[in-house]
């Protein structure tokens, strides 16, 4: 893989990222923009990304706020969840437009050829981007969540303090920017969401609901829209999903 792939750390208007690029192929190919989870970052996630990128794709995997070389958290827990993750989400879904910018202009990627693709966390932000950039030609979607309202009442449901993760402030924000609020601009662009039954970090029920809001939308073009439930399987990544993840960007992309 070393020799197939030009793997480098660069600044995307002070956005620190990894971006993977495949050297066996002189044609101009899509690109996948991956998003890491709840205190993950790019440097976890670099093996999934060189998965990708040996497969014909450049990948950007950008670090979000308050993760990797953004002013990391001493730590991550049940408080630092609460206070920080929709800010991140809500941060990375506004800040797209600035790294999509600077990516085009110096990497000379095409906006003509991108998908967007996260795990947990990442899901969401992936989501919401994709919700909001109707030039994005899929979504890929691994244990996180496509309806932010939902999520955030059944975070609170689940909270045995009762006070859920989003102020007042970051409520209004979340209402803007959930991709069931935008969910006329998904169809009839690819979506595919992997997610495991027993996950109990992100329950599926929040993917489930998602789906279920968006399938009438999808009725002429079911095959567009796709739900993989892993059985038995808690927040993990999967061999099996990244095998549909691939036939689906081989598809649609």
């Amino acid at each position: 893989m070393k020799n197939l792939l030009d793997v480098s750390r660069i600044q995307l208007k002070n956005i620190p990222c990894i971006y993977i690029k495949p050297v066996f192929n002189m044609e101009e190919v899509p690109t996948i923009i991956y998003y890491h989870g709840w205190e993950s970052n790019k440097d976890k996630n670099l093996f999934l990304g060189k998965i990708l990128a040996v497969h014909g794709y450049n990948v950007i995997m950008p670090d979000a706020i308050h993760h990797g070389e953004r002013c990391k958290l001493e730590k991550y827990g049940v408080q630092e969840l609460r206070k920080y993750f929709w800010e991140v989400v809500l941060n990375t879904v506004k800040e797209y437009e600035t790294l999509i910018n600077a990516a085009v202009d110096r990497l000379g990627i095409s906006r003509d050829r991108l998908a967007v693709m996260g795990h947990s966390m990442g899901g969401f932000i992936a989501s919401g981007i994709f919700a909001s950039n109707d030039e994005i030609k899929c979504l890929i979607n691994m244990n996180g969540a496509g309806a932010w309202q939902k999520a955030e009442m059944i975070f609170k449901a689940v909270d045995y303090e009762g006070k859920g993760m989003a102020d007042k402030k970051q409520l209004e924000e979340m209402a803007n920017y959930d991709p069931l609020s935008r969910k006329d601009a998904l169809y009839p662009r690819p979506i595919l969401l992997l997610h495991g039954d027993a996950d109990t970090s992100v329950p599926i029920d929040i993917q489930r609901y998602f789906y279920d809001e968006i399938k009438e939308l999808y009725k002429d073009k079911a095959e567009r829209l796709k739900f993989v439930i892993e059985p038995k399987l808690n927040h993990y990544k999967t061999l099996g999903m990244m095998e549909e993840t691939l036939a689906w960007l081989e598809k649609y992309l």
